[in-house]
């Protein structure tokens, strides 16, 4: 099933696997992938906290994650590249998310999480705090997602890519749909591609929502503005 949001953001609900060899390879594509690692939540470690906070299993979640299908773009950006990196090619950034911000949690949770891009640019750090319920704000007080990122960081990794105006946004792992967002904000082509029928259906709501809204200020690409230290 495809949708189209407005003329510029379309979703899927399909196997990003069986459209993959269609997709123009001077597109940009960014996207948080499974990792291969078995998430089943986002932090308790007493039972399955994904019952919890009513999200489910990452689907395909349980199988390594191979990143070579998707190297073949013009810009790539790979969340959870740690639990990869073997197998990504040789050269590109590693980018850290540094989940904590200024407040220094005692708890057991990662403070931080890695994204490779094939960009050549400085090894960049995003200060978004997002821990439990920490930092989350808006739309994004809800869990969507099991792994779901912020809507700053997405706009932060727009940023560091200085994706052009005409470029086209691939998300093949949409997920609850915040780069989706974060596209419609910059004014950005954006597709997003997501199997799970739940979370396609979360995500269509979100950019319903806010493509409702209008874009008051729509950014000429991301190119105008340096990346945040």
């Amino acid at each position: 099933m495809t949708e189209r949001i407005t003329d510029r953001i379309e979703i899927v609900n399909a196997d990003c696997y069986t459209l993959l060899d269609g997709w123009p390879s001077d597109a940009a594509l960014v996207t948080d992938p499974p990792y291969g690692i078995a998430h089943r939540h986002s932090g308790i470690s007493h039972g399955p906290k994904w019952q919890r906070c009513n999200t489910k299993p990452v689907h395909g979640d349980d199988a390594p994650f191979d990143p070579a299908p998707f190297c073949r773009f013009g810009l790539v950006l790979l969340w959870g590249a740690d639990h990869f990196r073997a197998r990504l090619p040789e050269g590109g950034t590693f980018l850290a998310w540094n989940k904590a911000g200024d407040k220094d949690f005692n708890d057991s949770f990662s403070d931080a999480e890695f994204a490779w891009t094939s960009a050549k640019v400085r090894r960049n750090v995003c200060n978004v705090m997002w821990k439990g319920i920490c930092g989350m704000n808006g739309d994004e007080r809800k869990r969507w997602h099991p792994t779901q990122k912020p809507i700053e960081l997405c706009a932060w990794c727009l940023r560091v890519l200085k994706v052009d105006a005409d470029a086209l946004v691939i998300d093949p792992f949409m997920g609850s749909g915040s780069l989706g967002v974060a596209c419609h904000r910059a004014g950005l082509r954006y597709l997003g591609v997501e199997i799970d029928p739940e979370h396609y259906a979360t995500a269509r709501e979100r950019l319903m929502r806010e493509t409702a809204q209008g874009l008051l200020m729509p950014n000429k690409g991301m190119n105008m503005k340096d990346p945040e230290p």
